[in-house]
C-alpha cells in the first residue's frame, strides 16, 4: 500500500506541474519520493521469493512462517528508512 499510495502521489504532484507547462519541474518536485515508491514496491517480489525459497529446505512449516515474518518486518523497517530517507533530504 505504500508503494501505491507513494506512486499516487507522485502521479498526482506530476500532472499538476506538467498541466501548468513546467514538465521538468514535475520530476524535480516528486523525486524525491522514488526511493520510498521502489522499496515498497520491490517487497512484492523479495517476501514471495523468500517464502519460495524457504519452501525448499527441510524446516517446519512453524519455522518457515517465522522466517517469513520477521523478512516482512525488517522489510517494512526498510521502508521506513527508505520514506525518512526520502522525506529528509
Amino acid at each position: 500500500m505504500v508503494g501505491l499510495a507513494s506512486g499516487a502521489v507522485m502521479i498526482a504532484r506530476g500532472v499538476i506541474d506538467v498541466n501548468s507547462g513546467d514538465q521538468q519541474q514535475a520530476y524535480e518536485d516528486v523525486g524525491f519520493l522514488k526511493p520510498v515508491h521502489g522499496v515498497s514496491l520491490h517487497g512484492l517480489l523479495v517476501l514471495p521469493a523468500v517464502a519460495w525459497l524457504l519452501s525448499h529446505t527441510g524446516w517446519d512449516e512453524a519455522r518457515r512462517t517465522r522466517v517469513v515474518a520477521f523478512t516482512a518486518a525488517g522489510y517494512g523497517l526498510a521502508i521506513a528508512i527508505a520514506l525518512a530517507y526520502s522525506l529528509l533530504r
